[in-house]
Order: structure tokens, then C-alpha cells, then sequence
């Protein structure tokens, strides 16, 4: 019986050893496939974060391209009037 029990632990210690010998190989491709699956992860949720900001981006330039938009503009920032109308300027003290 000592003698099976020796053989039985030795093909343990073996079967041990081996599977460590086959994990080193493949350790590194796991950590790699880790990291990549990290990094899409990450540029998914940049794309989500993108895409949102190009809707936004989108609405204002549709805003700014309204007629509406346009005459704002002119009035606030270049100072124009429509014909008929008398430009107010503001004095300060």
C-alpha cells in the first residue's frame, strides 16, 4: 500500500509540475488579454462620451446656421440694424 501511495503522490507532484510548465507559455497571452479587453472597455466609453459631443456639436451648428442665429449675430456682435430701425449705443460715464 506504501508503495501505491508513493506512486499516487509522485504522478500528483508530476501532473503539478507539468501544468505549471504549460501555464508559463500561456500567462503572459492571458495578461495581454486582459489589458486589450481593459482598453476596449475604455475606448467604448470614449466613443459613447465622442458621440454625445458631436450631437451637441451637430445641434449648435444647426442653431448657429438658423436665420434666427444669423440676425443675433449681426445685431449683438456687428452692431447692424434692419432699415428703418435707429442703432441705441450705450454711453458710460
Amino acid at each position: 500500500m506504501k508503495k501505491n501511495n508513493k506512486k499516487s503522490r509522485l504522478k500528483m507532484i508530476l501532473a503539478g509540475v507539468l501544468v505549471v510548465f504549460l501555464l508559463i507559455p500561456v500567462a503572459p497571452r492571458i495578461k495581454m488579454l486582459w489589458d486589450l479587453n481593459q482598453q476596449i472597455e475604455q475606448l467604448e466609453t470614449q466613443k459613447v462620451e465622442l458621440e454625445k459631443t458631436r450631437q451637441e456639436l451637430e445641434q449648435e451648428l444647426k442653431q448657429a446656421n438658423s436665420p434666427a442665429m444669423v440676425e443675433k449675430i449681426a445685431r449683438e456682435q456687428l452692431g447692424m440694424v434692419k432699415k428703418g430701425e435707429t442703432r441705441v449705443v450705450e454711453v458710460l460715464p
